[in-house]
C-alpha cells in the first residue's frame, strides 16, 4: 500500500502578512550588520573581541589571525562600519571593542523578531510580543 502525498500549494504555506522587519532597522543597517558577519574571519574577531572584554589593538587582534594585517584591517574596517565594533583612535594604535548595544538591536533583535512565533488576532493579524527584547 502507497502512502498518498498532498502537495502544498504557494498560497497556502505563503504569508499573507509578511513581518515588518522596518520595526527592527532600516533596510541598509541590516545589510551591512548581516554582511559583516558573513564571514568566517570576521565572526572570529567578535568572538576574540569577546572573550577579551574590552578593547584590543588592532595589532593584537591580527596576531591571532592567519591573515595579513591588512586583511584584518579591512576586516575591522568591515565592522566598524556596520556598528558592530567601535573603535578608540589612540597614539599609534587603534583599539577596538564590541558595540554589544548594535550586536543586541539589530542581528538580535532580527533574528529574535523572524524566530518568535506570533499569536492570531481576531481578524487574522498575527501579533507579537518583544517585551525583554533589547530595544
Amino acid at each position: 500500500m502507497t502512502a498518498t502525498r498532498t502537495r502544498r500549494t504557494e498560497a497556502s504555506v505563503a504569508r499573507t502578512d509578511p513581518p515588518h522587519l522596518k520595526a527592527v532597522a532600516d533596510p541598509t543597517t541590516l545589510d551591512l550588520a548581516f554582511k559583516a558577519l558573513a564571514n568566517e574571519t570576521r565572526r572570529g574577531i567578535l568572538g576574540v573581541l569577546h572573550d577579551w572584554g574590552g578593547y584590543l589593538s588592532s595589532h593584537d587582534i591580527a596576531r591571532r589571525f592567519d591573515v595579513t594585517w591588512q586583511g584584518i584591517s579591512r576586516h575591522l574596517r568591515v565592522l566598524t562600519e556596520a556598528g558592530l565594533v567601535v573603535c578608540d583612535v589612540r597614539p599609534n594604535e587603534r583599539a577596538y571593542a564590541l558595540n554589544r548595544d548594535q550586536l543586541r538591536r539589530v542581528p538580535g533583535r532580527w533574528v529574535a523578531r523572524v524566530a518568535t512565533p506570533g499569536t492570531r488576532t481576531a481578524d487574522g493579524k498575527l501579533s507579537f510580543d518583544f517585551t525583554g527584547l533589547a530595544e
